[in-house]
């Protein structure tokens, strides 16, 4: 006979061993299930869950745009849309098990809707028909003699591939930081990454930048700064979300973007990294779409950079140099390309070369970069100790052949700062700053953008007599000999304190100037050579 208390206990022992299996193999499904998604290879996941949500939204002090190919042909009737469009896609920290499942087809189905919102069976047919195009076109970059598309079959093994977000997931307590991933394939070309990101306690947040006119972004200047303008605006909306930690914002950019991130950087302080994914950032070209911009100020970016990057005529690490208040960090992929960073690195495990032959393995090149974008986030808006290219890391994955940093420099005060340390302390302060800045290894602590909005200022009741616009071109003139302007305005400046000989030597030295600066554009040259002639006339007799 077995008494009630033996009775309970053995009870309550057969509920805990039951309730220990249900634990165990739950644990064990929930490993299984991170297996269960080929299309994130062999990227180690996170403790989080992931949702998935996308926002239909408008700027109303915009005009609508419609939708325009890569080669500018304009379709897909827009008048059902009474603002700038914008559809912003977003992975974040979930709770386990809620939401609903997505495939693949479901973020390539949004391509159809980034001017027009609403769903259909046409839209979808055209954002597959708008897949099998660009992923062609992306193809003949590397192959141009190659005209092949992907077949149905190809395609239909792409869009039923499990994801590993889920859609409208319960969002997981807390707030979290933002990445904010612009490219114009939105969201079906970063979605891993994102997903990748968001399963490690990331906001990742996707859109397609447009230009004024339709949806095309422009390779302009103009251009860049419309896109800052999307992204900033996308931003905007993120904020009003409750798990975003606006605080700390980055972005992580492909080929132009990444340009669209430093005009971004330049203009916005509270970004606190850049990640140039295969970015034109490191490219002449881009570099000059963004000094064509008066609102490009490369000595307002401060924030980390990490810029990987693969070989190419066009690319070229040097080019970022000039952005010395920055740490920056190099990582080279040589046998990666520019759009196998996106999720064709790993859709080449599924479908070979299915952008071109690369003579590595990119979905492993592709896994590596995502692994250093994490390592690089982690340590720069989470404060995670280490270095980023430690030995450890580098020499377990042969996908980076080399590695570099190149430190920032200190920071020079701001304008505003400045302008107040002119009423408080005299020019004598400017001159100390400047000479400071020197001696820690800044060759040019002022940039030439200073000189002249310094210069502006101090023209307005300041410096009546001259004296201290002279001694502020005495100090361009130490970073900036070459410089036919700065020679202009050092013989100015000159001129006007009646240092009649220090005059005609600088007007002199920018006449033999003139033509070499690259800062000048056609009229400008013409302007500085005419007034520097007149003013060297009237000096000589």
């Amino acid at each position: 006979m077995i008494s009630d208390d033996e009775y309970l206990k053995k009870g309550t022992t057969k509920y805990l061993a039951i309730l220990m299996l249900f634990v165990i193999v739950g644990c064990q499904k929930q490993q299984d299930t991170i297996k269960d998604f080929p299309i994130m290879g062999n990227l180690p996941t996170g403790e989080y869950a992931v949702g998935f949500k996308t926002l239909f939204t408008h700027d109303f002090s915009k005009n609508a745009v419609p939708f325009s190919d890569w080669d500018g042909n304009l379709s897909h009737d827009h008048t059902s849309e009474n603002g700038r469009q914008y559809q912003i896609n977003i992975w974040y920290p979930a709770q386990p098990s809620s939401g609903d499942p997505l495939k693949y087809v479901d973020y390539v189905d949004l391509m159809g809707r980034q001017v027009n919102f609403g769903e259909s069976e046409e839209q979808k047919t055209f954002a597959r028909e708008t897949f099998i195009t660009q992923t062609r076109d992306l193809r003949n970059i590397r192959e141009p003699e190659n005209k092949v598309e992907l077949s149905t079959k190809q395609l239909n093994q792409l869009l039923d591939l499990d994801v590993f977000a889920r859609l409208n997931a319960k969002a997981a307590g807390g707030q979290y930081p933002v990445v904010i991933y612009p490219n114009g394939g939105s969201p079906a070309y970063q979605s891993i990454t994102c997903e990748f990101l968001a399963s490690h306690g990331y906001v990742a947040v996707a859109f397609t930048p447009k230009g004024r006119f339709s949806s095309g972004m422009e390779i302009s200047t103009i251009g860049l700064e419309v896109a800052v303008d999307d992204l900033e605006f996308v931003l905007g909306k993120i904020g009003e979300t409750s798990n975003a930690d606006m605080s700390k914002v980055s972005i992580l950019a492909n080929a132009i973007s990444s340009s669209v991130g430093a005009a971004a950087l330049s203009r916005n302080e509270k970004i606190r990294t850049l990640i140039s994914l295969e970015g034109g950032l490191p490219s002449s070209f881009e570099q000059r779409l963004l000094n064509g911009s008066a609102f490009y100020q490369p000595e307002n970016i401060q924030a980390p950079i990490l810029f990987m990057y693969s070989p190419h005529p066009s690319i070229d690490p040097k080019y970022t140099f000039h952005l010395k208040y920055a740490n920056r960090y190099y990582a080279r992929f040589p046998e990666m390309s520019e759009f196998a960073m996106l999720n064709y690195g790993m859709f080449d495990e599924f479908i070979p070369d299915i952008i071109g032959a690369h003579t590595g393995n990119t979905k492993q090149g592709y896994e590596t970069a995502n692994e250093l974008i994490l390592k690089f986030l982690n340590q720069k808006v989470k404060g995670e100790s280490g270095e980023l290219f430690d030995d450890t890391f580098v020499s377990s994955r042969n996908h980076i052949d080399s590695t570099f940093v190149l430190p920032a420099l200190p920071t020079p005060p701001n304008m505003a700062v400045l302008k107040d340390t002119f009423w408080k302390e005299g020019f004598d302060a400017i001159e100390t700053i400047y000479r400071q800045l020197k001696s820690e290894g800044n060759s040019q602590p002022f940039s030439k953008n200073f000189y002249t909005g310094y210069r502006d200022w101090l023209a307005w009741k300041k410096d009546e007599d001259y004296t201290y616009r002279s001694r502020l071109y005495d100090l361009a003139y130490d970073s900036y000999p070459k410089s036919a302007r700065i020679n202009y305005y050092v013989a100015y400046y000159s001129m006007k304190r009646e240092m009649n000989e220090k005059a005609k030597r600088f007007y002199r030295q920018a006449l033999l100037l003139v033509e070499s600066d690259e800062d000048l554009n056609a009229g400008e040259k013409s302007m500085l050579r005419n007034y520097a002639t007149e003013e060297l006339n009237s000096l000589i007799k």
